[in-house]
């Protein structure tokens, strides 16, 4: 496949984006990929560097011959089975396009009901107000950005323990445009080094923290290529939901709350914890396939 485009790029047989299209989507079905024309077009999209409008006006141009090379490196790493996101380099979450690879756990759309109910909880504090959010374990940055770029009345801070996950949650930050502003990024276990000043001040604390058992068994595009420090919590698989439930009260104004997404077995067992720490106004969420995922907490009565 690769050496066949780039050959045909540079003979008298004009090859065109539309031509490149059709040999992808090829590619990803002989390989199995269920989902081969969508990952097609996204590998096009991403290989021009049109947007979907765009590829639609120019379907039928000669493809140069960059742009075949950088085809050919998409798809070799999505054929050796890598995760489509990290092959392509980039991923949305919500509104944002955020850069991720193999640093970084992938966005998933579950993840983004997590912003729903964080928008819902900060909603009920006084709108003249700023609000200070905590992103911890934040990762690529999805949840903290996402939270900073769509409220104008928030101060975000985005805490990760991985120096390598936070130089993508630095980039990913510096492509927020003028909502950058509103976000701070701290390099942290948890609460460890954040700054003393900073307890009992937060209106939110939000996380999709690692919540899989050490052992459970995982696909093989997870288990290979994404970074297990993210996914496993130890023998329970709520170790660390359990250790941000008794740490977050010293960082919570009075009134303030806890967002954290967790497996949807884990939801019951986790809201019992939370009722036993102290914490009210406990409730369940489910995500976009209907499944219990998110709890949210506050602190006090």
């Amino acid at each position: 496949m690769s050496e066949s485009i780039v050959a045909s790029s540079t003979n008298t047989n004009k090859i065109t984006w539309a031509d490149l299209l059709w040999e992808t989507a090829k590619s990803l079905e002989e390989n199995g990929i269920d989902s081969y024309k969508v990952e097609a077009q996204w590998i096009i999209e991403t290989a021009s560097g049109f947007s979907r409008e765009e590829l639609l006006k120019n379907i039928r141009n000669e493809a140069p011959l960059l742009g075949a090379k950088h085809l050919n490196k998409i798809l070799s790493r999505r054929l050796s089975g890598e995760p489509i996101q990290y092959a392509l380099g980039s991923w949305s979450f919500r509104e944002l396009d955020l850069l991720v690879d193999h640093r970084v756990l992938i966005p998933r759309p579950e993840t983004e009901t997590l912003v729903d109910v964080a928008h819902t909880m900060l909603s009920q504090f006084d709108r003249r107000l700023k609000k200070f959010v905590c992103d911890l374990g934040a990762g690529s940055g999805a949840i903290g950005l996402a939270i900073a770029q769509e409220r104008n009345d928030v101060e975000v801070y985005l805490v990760e323990k991985s120096a390598e996950a936070l130089k993508v949650a630095s980039a990913n930050l510096a492509g927020l445009g003028n909502h950058a502003v509103k976000v701070k990024v701290f390099h942290s276990c948890w609460f460890d080094e954040l700054p003393r000043e900073l307890r009992n001040s937060f209106h939110l604390i939000v996380s999709n923290p690692p919540y899989i058992a050490d052992s459970e068994s995982l696909p093989n595009e997870v288990a290979n290529f994404e970074p297990h420090e993210a996914l496993f919590a130890g023998e329970k698989g709520t170790e660390y939901i359990e250790t941000i439930l008794l740490a977050s009260p010293k960082w919570l104004m009075e009134s303030g709350g806890v967002v954290l997404e967790m497996a949807p077995d884990q939801t019951d067992s986790m809201a019992e914890t939370a009722r036993e720490l102290g914490y009210s106004s406990i409730e369940i969420s489910k995500d976009l396939s209907g499944k219990p995922r998110i709890m949210s907490c506050v602190w006090g009565k």
